[in-house]
């Protein structure tokens, strides 16, 4: 009867140490409940990186196809520069081969060497000023691009900083959630220094 009764007790004593044990493994840190708050706010901000690299990458690609466009624009300016002097030239040397000219037949080539040459001066205004555009936007797209990288970079560093923040609410290691902490705001510094490199460039923040 004894050993009847015993036995229960036994169980009953396994039984609610077992009870205790799991109650204690689910008694979170305090830190703990800020998890879901850093991860909320790194993903929020990583969404925004991401569009807007995005539309970096999409600003970068019309000012190359700007560039492309006042490139060619500028080679046809000069190859009409270049035909204007070839005309001109040609004009000139067929007057002074032919002195003899009668005074209308001279008066007439002469214009048109006038006309060639007075025609030049825009010409190559032109194609001066459509090589600047080129350059220009080519620095434009350049910049654009660099600041899509460091972009890229902070967003990296926020996803790399949630995944931190996930490892450390499962563990439950507090040095893998300040990790978490550190990386992400390195990654918002990253995100703010780009921006603001814009920003002083003249592309504004957005």
């Amino acid at each position: 009867m004894t050993d009847e009764t015993a036995k229960p007790s036994r169980v009953k004593a396994l039984a609610e140490k077992l009870t205790k044990h799991d109650a204690e493994a689910g008694a979170a840190p305090g830190w703990v409940g800020y998890v879901a708050l850093l991860t909320g706010i790194l993903a929020g901000i990583a969404g925004f990186l991401t569009v807007r690299a995005t539309v970096l990458t999409n600003n970068a690609i019309y000012e190359s196809n700007q560039a492309i466009l006042a490139q060619a624009q500028s080679s046809d300016a000069w190859n009409e520069y270049q035909a204007d002097s070839i005309k001109a030239r040609v004009i000139e040397t067929q007057l002074a081969a032919n002195p003899g000219l009668d005074a209308q037949s001279r008066a007439t080539l002469e214009r048109q060497a006038q006309d060639f040459r007075g025609r030049q001066p825009k010409i190559q205004s032109d194609a001066q000023n459509l090589a600047k555009d080129r350059d220009d936007h080519l620095a434009a797209g350049k910049g654009l691009l660099a600041t899509r990288d460091l972009l890229s970079y902070a967003d990296l560093a926020t996803q790399l900083a949630i995944a931190l923040a996930s490892v450390a609410a499962m563990v439950r290691v507090r040095r893998a959630f300040d990790a978490a902490i550190v990386v992400g705001v390195i990654g918002v510094g990253i995100a703010l220094y780009a921006l603001g490199r814009q920003f002083m460039a003249g592309g504004g923040f957005f």
